[in-house]
């Protein structure tokens, strides 16, 4: 069984009296999709990923964290699609910050439920103004897996498309050809039960 595949997969390679020039380009086609896959397209999801995580670590350039206190309690959370997860969620509340001695007030996310004085870490960028927290070096390698990832994919994707947009075009190549054969055939079969029947 497995010499019966290997045959099958490898014909086209072999010399062979039936082996069309479509054949032979089709051979070449898939052989370079499978090399594009293999090495091409993890390279492109390796830097991509890359790329993706040392871009979410430099959000964090140019940034300060400082203490706030909340002005007034953040808004209750929403209702909870699972257990315990209202406590990670996140709403705009006014939080009010010290900076060189004077006093400044902006919005921020914080987690829900909070009390009026709570006590929450804002960033802020060089003009003071509030910006989100930038990614953890986890969230930041996460970010990069997934974007990664999906690189690979796209490549593998756009690689095997293309493939199978070369299979339709050669396929249509042969059907035309083993149209004009067939033709060809059916004008010279005629043309000698022409020539047979005059003889006769």
């Amino acid at each position: 069984m497995l010499k019966r595949c290997r045959e099958v997969l490898l014909w086209r390679w072999r010399r062979n009296p039936l082996k069309r020039r479509s054949d032979v380009a089709e051979a070449w086609v898939g052989l370079a999709a499978v090399a594009v896959v293999l090495f091409a397209a993890p390279t492109a999801g390796v830097t991509a990923a890359a790329v993706a995580e040392r871009s979410a670590l430099t959000q964090s350039q140019g940034l300060r964290r400082v203490t706030a206190q909340l002005v007034e309690a953040a808004p209750a959370a929403t209702v909870a699609r699972f257990p315990g997860s209202a406590d990670d969620e996140l709403v705009r509340a006014t939080v009010r910050w010290t900076t060189d001695g004077s006093s400044r007030t902006g919005t921020a996310l914080v987690a829900a439920d909070r009390k009026a004085d709570s006590r929450t870490t804002v960033w802020l960028d060089a003009s003071d103004r509030v910006r989100p927290a930038p990614p953890t070096p986890a969230q930041a390698r996460a970010q990069g897996v997934v974007t990664g990832t999906t690189a690979a994919m796209g490549a593998a994707l756009l690689v095997l498309g293309l493939r199978w947009a070369a299979r339709v075009r050669l396929d249509r190549r042969r059907w035309a050809r083993w149209e004009r054969d067939w033709a060809a055939f059916d004008a010279h079969r005629g043309h000698r039960g022409h020539r047979g029947h005059r003889h006769a």
